[in-house]
Parts: C-alpha cells; sequence; structure tokens
C-alpha cells in the first residue's frame, strides 16, 4: 500500500533501531554530529589542535582566523589510508572485521592579499581560502553471534511491533494487518504476518492481539552489518589581520554525507507448531528466518564559523572560535526482505515463505549543535610550539524536523528528539599536541579526546586518538607524515521491545588506524 511520508515516519517509529534502520532517531543524530580527527598531516599529527595555531590550509575548517596569518599563497593536498577494526566484546559470540579503504582527508587552497598601497593601514589586507575536509568515515563492518530466549527473540519483537500498531477507529489489528498485505507491505510487523511468523489472537474479553511463534529453548541468532560512506565540507573562508596581534576570520561550511547500511540478521530455534485438541505440544518443529536490511542516507548542511586568534607576544597565542549549528536536508531510502521457514500445518512439510516491502523514501531535517573552541599555543623561539584546544557540544540539542517545516511538530519527531535529550549530555573534546623543530626537519605528536556523549549508558562513548608525525619545510614545498590510532566502544541492537528491555546489546569496540600524506606548495 502507497502510504504518504508523514504516516511513514510514524510507523517509523516502531521499527526500532540497529538493524532495522528505517527509523530517524538519535543514533543517526549522533552520527552526523560527532567528527573524527580532521586537518592536514601536519594538524593531525599534534592531535589536530589548531585553534590557536593558525596559517595551516585547513585551519578554515576550525578557526578561519588562521588565514589572516598567511603571507603567501600556499596549496596543499593530503591522501590517506584508513584501516578500521571492529570487534564484539563480552556479553555475546566474538567476531572481528576489518577493513580498510584509501582516502583523501584533506585538500585546499589559500590566496592572501597583503595591503600594500597603504603602508600605515593597520589592517594587513584580507585572505581568501576554499578547503576540502573528510570530518567522518563510515566504513565499518562487523559480525556477532548471540543466544536469545523466549519472549527475547526476534520474533517476539515482530508481535511487539504489531501489537503497537496505530488503528483507525473501528478498525480491528487482523483488519490493520490484513490491509497492509492485500495493498502492500511497508513494515516488519507486515512481514511478520505475511510469513506467517505472527498472526492474530483474542482474549477472553474479544479483544485482538498478535503472538508469535511458540518459541521454546534458545534460539541462535548471528548478523552481519556493513556500513559504508563519508561525511566531508567544503569551506569558504576569509580572514584578515589587524597589525598582525588580532587575526578575524568567517567560513561558510557545505556539508555533504552519504551513508549506506546493508545487515543480515539470521535466527533460528524450535516452535510448537501444532497444539492437540486439550491445548498441549502435539508437533514441534525447526523455524529458521533470515532478515535483509538495506538502507542509504545522503543529505547537505550548511554552517558558519567565526573566528579570533590573538598574538600578544611572539611566543604566546590564543583562539577561539565559534561554528553555528549544522541544518541538514536528509533524504533516505529502504526497503527489507524477510524470508521464514516453518513447518505447513497442513502437509507437516517444511516451507520457505519469503515476502520484501515496497522500496520506501523518507525526506526530513536535523539540526546539529553549536561547537565553541577555544585554544592556547606557546612556541619556543625556533625549536617549536606546543598548543591545547578545548571544544563544547551540547549533544541534546540535536533536533529532527520535518522537511517543510523546521518545527519537530510530528508526534514521531517529538518522541525522537524526547530521547534524544534523555539518551545524550553535553561533552568536552580536548586536544593537545606539540612540534619539535630541527633546521627543514619536524616532529610531532599529539592526544585527542572527544568526551562521552552517552549520559547513562555502560558503553564508554569516548573516544582516545594517539598521534604522530614528521615533516620537511623547504622554501617553497612541504612534505608531512602522519599517523592516527583511535579507539571507541559503542552500542548497537539489532531491534528494541517498546518495553525497553529484554532485546540484545551487543557493545562493539572499533579501532581505526590512519596514516596520511600531505603535499604543500607555497607561491
Amino acid at each position: 500500500m502507497k502510504i504518504s511520508k508523514i504516516v511513514s515516519a510514524s510507523l517509523a517509529l516502531m521499527l526500532g533501531w540497529g538493524g532495522t534502520a528505517f527509523a530517524q532517531n538519535e543514533v543517526d543524530a549522533l552520527r552526523y554530529t560527532r567528527y573524527g580527527l580532521t586537518g592536514s598531516a601536519r594538524i593531525q599529527g599534534i592531535g589536530g589542535a589548531q585553534a590557536a595555531l593558525g596559517a595551516d590550509v585547513s585551519t578554515m575548517a576550525t578557526n578561519p582566523a588562521g588565514l589572516g596569518m598567511f603571507r603567501r599563497s600556499e596549496f596543499s593536498f593530503s591522501l590517506g589510508q584508513q584501516s578500521m577494526d571492529a570487534s564484539t566484546l563480552s556479553n555475546v559470540g566474538q567476531a572481528s572485521d576489518q577493513e580498510s579503504r584509501f582516502v583523501v582527508p584533506q585538500m585546499g587552497v589559500v590566496l592572501p592579499s597583503r595591503s600594500t598601497g597603504n603602508e600605515g593601514s593597520d589592517w594587513k589586507g584580507i585572505t581568501f581560502g576554499i578547503g576540502f575536509t573528510r570530518l567522518n568515515n563510515f566504513n565499518e563492518t562487523f559480525s556477532y553471534q548471540n543466544t536469545a530466549v523466549p519472549p527475547n527473540t526476534i520474533v517476539d519483537y515482530f508481535a511487539d511491533l504489531a501489537n503497537g500498531r496505530t488503528l483507525s477507529p473501528g478498525q480491528t489489528l487482523l483488519q490493520n494487518l490484513d490491509a497492509e498485505y492485500n495493498a502492500g507491505i511497508q513494515t516488519l510487523s507486515g512481514l511478520a504476518y505475511g510469513t506467517y511468523l505472527i498472526d492474530v489472537f483474542e482474549d477472553a474479553n474479544g479483544s485482538q492481539f498478535a503472538d508469535g511463534l511458540y518459541t521454546f529453548g534458545n534460539s541462535s541468532q548471528q548478523e552481519r552489518v556493513q556500513r559504508s560512506g563519508s561525511q566531508s565540507q567544503i569551506d569558504i573562508g576569509a580572514g584578515t589581520s589587524y597589525r598582525d596581534k588580532i587575526y578575524l576570520g568567517a567560513s561558510m561550511g557545505i556539508v555533504t554525507t552519504d551513508f549506506k547500511q546493508e545487515s543480515l540478521f539470521q535466527e533460528s530455534g524450535n516452535y510448537v507448531a501444532i497444539f492437540d485438541e486439550s491445548g498441549n505440544p502435539d508437533v514441534e518443529s525447526p523455524y529458521s528466518l533470515a532478515l535483509r536490511d538495506e538502507f542509504r542516507s545522503r543529505g547537505t548542511g550548511i554552517n558558519l564559523k567565526l573566528g579570533l586568534i590573538a598574538r600578544p607576544t611572539d611566543a604566546l597565542r590564543f583562539g577561539v572560535s565559534l561554528q553555528t549549528p549544522t541544518v541538514y536536508q536528509f533524504s533516505d531510502t529502504y526497503q527489507s526482505v524477510l524470508s521464514a521457514t516453518t513447518l505447513n500445518p497442513t502437509t507437516l512439510q517444511s516451507e520457505t515463505i519469503t515476502e520484501a516491502t515496497f522500496p520506501g523514501e523518507f525526506d526530513y531535517r536535523l539540526t546539529t549543535p553549536l561547537r565553541a573552541t577555544g585554544g592556547v599555543a606557546f612556541f619556543i623561539n625556533k625549536y617549536g610550539f606546543i598548543t591545547a584546544d578545548v571544544e563544547y557540544v551540547n549533544y541534546t540539542n540535536m533536533r529532527f524536523s520535518e522537511r517543510d517545516n523546521m518545527s519537530s511538530s510530528s508526534d514521531y519527531f517529538t518522541n525522537v528528539n524526547n530521547s534524544i535529550g534523555n539518551t545524550f549530555q553535553s561533552a568536552i573534546n580536548y586536544r593537545v599536541g606539540a612540534e619539535g623543530r630541527y633546521e627543514v626537519f619536524r616532529v610531532r605528536a599529539g592526544y585527542a579526546h572527544t568526551g562521552d556523549p552517552y549520559s547513562n549508558s555502560s558503553v564508554d562513548g569516548s573516544v582516545s586518538s594517539y598521534t604522530l608525525g614528521a615533516g620537511v619545510r623547504l622554501k617553497n614545498y612541504y612534505v608531512d607524515l602522519a599517523y592516527v590510532n583511535s579507539k571507541m566502544e559503542s552500542p548497537y541492537s539489532p531491534y528494541v521491545f517498546s518495553s525497553g528491555g529484554g532485546e540484545p546489546v551487543i557493545d562493539i569496540e572499533n579501532k581505526q588506524s590512519t596514516v596520511m600524506l600531505t603535499f604543500g606548495y607555497n607561491f
């Protein structure tokens, strides 16, 4: 049945998160709000701490005031190799998957126009720049095995979804499911009904309810999830200098996002296929199912960054920057296919039935929080520097809304936004780094910590990154090399019951290693 996108959004609330990727939820909001380590190889080699540093092409993505420090035009281009190792932790069967990708983390050009016509002016002209920054890489593959005991199987979850369906006045649950099945399946509960994994019954009061197969014992579960895509930003900025003591800058960021997830969830176990006249188990049979989800989300957003760097002495710099909320417009496409093998009660033969949902599409908005950053850099004559940044992000301010209406007016978005407020908290991110210099050679090291966004979770959602770097600086050319090793944990559930308990929760540990090389040319 073809239904409107707003009705589709209401149904999406019942579809959980994780392997069932129809819904826009708190997990999606965090994915597009929290960034990885960014910048050129020089900046990543010092842990990404550049709020007070300036004079790097990638500065316009963080503190555009650094553009005011350029005296010559400069072009830089970076190449990188990223490897992701995802492994499940103690609460499920161990599994590990590795994936490696070639990426372009950064590139850009700056064009200064220093004042020459009026040497007495306190303002030293304007520097324009345009840059590309890879904010996130979503490439990840993981798998796991789990054992579920009724009533916590995915079959029970399908029944839970059916019992939460919104019915028209005077409509019964059976009529509702039949109408969807006859017109075209749109939901997971419709798929389960079409494959005979759930059915509708009446209680003693005549009220209808959905129930799944009468499973017993342990049910084996396994899932493989493959994610791909990236989040990138193009910045157009300008900066200026006042007496080479105060530097001001602004940049506009255009963010593009492309995220794709494919998952295959499988479950098998035993159930009572037939009861005798007294209601006792008469025929027991094995069952199995396979749920395949395909989901893709593409979006474009815009933000504005304002920055200031103060240099009271040659040895000391202070920097502050403010990034406005990024306003995204997203378009999602999705489809699910469910195959179930059960016993045909008439022929007493095993039978496999496969049903698929109509390909779906949904448009919406996401607004991410404001980001405020402060930093300091201390230069030790010609021997190098030490620098540190602190960044504040309030993740509770992430908000979904309808595409054509900036307010979160629908009940679906109200519930999701309330969940965001209950799930997340504000966080402090900090980055520290140092560079040592000897003639034309540079060596670097740094550490970055992204604060835990979860307000109440057994999983520590913080990210720790250790960095190393080296470089050679000549008159017109430079080459920088950086290595970044990051580690984080994240929770994942293939489905979530409406009561908020009983579903499997998998702790996933992600380790990412990046090697990147930046080439620069001054002209």
